[in-house]
């Protein structure tokens, strides 16, 4: 490839990554998270690449939230942690802070006790659904800017009314590491897992930081990863009645490249600990990146997916996999009685409900399935969401009519703009921001962080 083929294709994908937004941020589009409200199972939202996406009643239609609505400034080139808490408020967490909605949806607000802080993950406790925890990793350099002693500002925030108000807890953090994901442990309130990694290529560690008494004071313990394919350990459940049993799968780097010059994902795992986080045994391998974790809310069986892999179940007691479904999953969730995931056209459905433990699944969304913007107040945050509809439409193919009837077709092509650079593809934002500037934005921030 020579150096202007390379630039032009930068230069496009940086066009796509402008304000506009209405290209999924240059990513195709996808849904790679899934929440179901702990009391409201009628209420699921969906992480997608073009915005959230919102059902009111178990999936039957979805309405849509673009991400003008919750970061009017910023186009989120990665996929931001989000939760619903208790009371059905949805709380998302940006570069520069978090924003809660407290009526689902329509309004959005930012918290001003979490300002300019890199939130790398955020949880509900189960057994407290109007307790959420967080875990910051904000970069900051003491010497007065420059690299030289760089650290993370890696703190515990608190909240106990639904992410309205939020408090440290405890001591920070190791700053030589960059936080990764946090969970509590069900039977136990004061448990608190955190995982965390530093350094490059052979020198990067992986790590558990585990506090026994709300985030007072913090264990580190180790983390085996894989140095040549592997770059963060991820928490995903602790088992609900054993507090010292904790599930973990690993991210790799976006693509390796094999001796006879292929390029592909690179494998991941699952593990377990049996012992607060001490030691850890893989259960699971996977050639490709582990997408979907969900741990059903009794801890007696346990899901695990990827595209190639497809999806796998095991039960607790043994951790023996085996293949329940060939679905491309992207993410899971499970609830009571039903298996959440999400997949894509290929695989039948991009949002798919099981009651048969992952055997087989009832659509509920494909990519041309959404409604309509979520319908808020004409003064609401999310009332500018109207006015994107149609572009994202166009992206996904069409959408369902507002009534839920049959599918309306996309709008037509948007032509080039006058200002089309020589490679095909507009590379100035609306608010005058260079393309190879975004593009350097997106690059480093999908390096910095991989998220769960």
């Amino acid at each position: 490839m020579t150096i202007e083929r390379a630039l032009c294709g930068g230069l496009c994908l940086a066009a796509l990554l402008t304000p506009s937004r209405a290209a999924a941020n240059g990513r195709f589009p996808a849904t790679n998270h899934i929440v179901v409200a702990p009391k409201s199972p009628d209420t699921i939202l969906l992480r997608t690449t073009y915005g959230l996406v919102l059902s009111k009643d178990h999936g039957k239609n979805w309405d849509w939230i673009c991400e003008q609505a919750y970061s009017p400034s910023v186009a989120l080139n990665t996929d931001p942690p989000v939760e619903v808490t208790g009371s059905s408020a949805l709380l998302l967490a940006k570069f520069d802070g978090l924003v809660r909605s407290g009526d689902t949806g329509c309004g959005w607000k930012p918290d001003a006790t979490l300002k300019n802080q890199y939130i790398s993950d955020l949880v509900v406790r189960p057994d407290a659904p109007s307790e959420v925890l967080l875990v910051t990793s904000t970069y900051f350099t003491p010497d007065g800017g420059t690299d030289s002693g760089a650290s993370y500002a890696s703190q515990v925030y608190r909240s106990t009314d639904d992410g309205a108000q939020w408090s440290a807890v405890g001591a920070p953090i190791d700053p030589s590491w960059i936080t990764e994901t946090i969970e509590v442990a069900p039977s136990d309130p004061m448990r608190i897992y955190v995982s965390a990694a530093r350094g490059f290529d052979a020198s990067r560690e992986g790590a558990i930081f585990v506090s026994m008494n709300g985030g007072q004071s913090w264990s580190q313990f180790s983390f085996p990863l894989d140095t040549k394919t592997e770059t963060a350990p991820f928490v995903g459940a602790v088992d609900p009645k054993n507090p010292d049993r904790v599930y973990a799968r690993t991210g790799g780097k976006p693509l390796i490249t094999y001796p006879d010059g292929g390029v592909a994902p690179p494998p991941s795992r699952l593990l377990v600990s049996d012992d607060g986080g001490k030691t850890w045994k893989p259960v699971l391998v996977a050639p490709d990146q582990l997408q979907g974790f969900a741990l059903s809310p009794d801890g007696a069986t346990v899901y695990a997916g990827s595209t190639r892999l497809g999806l796998m179940r095991a039960r607790a007691t043994d951790l023996a996999f085996s293949q329940t479904s060939k679905i491309h999953v992207q993410c899971l969730r499970a609830t009571a009685n039903e298996l959440w995931a999400c997949s894509d056209d290929a695989s039948g459905f991009v949002v798919g409900v099981s009651t048969d433990q992952g055997v087989s699944f009832d659509p509920r969304l494909h990519l041309d399935g959404l409604r309509a913007p979520l319908k808020c107040a004409p003064t609401s945050d999310t009332a500018i969401c109207a006015q994107y509809f149609d572009p994202v439409c166009g992206l996904l193919g069409g959408c369902a009519t507002p009534d839920g009837g049959p599918i309306k077709p996309p709008p037509p092509p948007t032509p080039v703009p006058a200002n089309a650079s020589s490679c095909g593809c507009d590379t100035t934002s609306a608010n005058g921001a260079t393309g190879a500037g975004l593009l350097a934005l997106a690059i480093a921030a999908a390096m910095l962080r991989r998220r769960r």
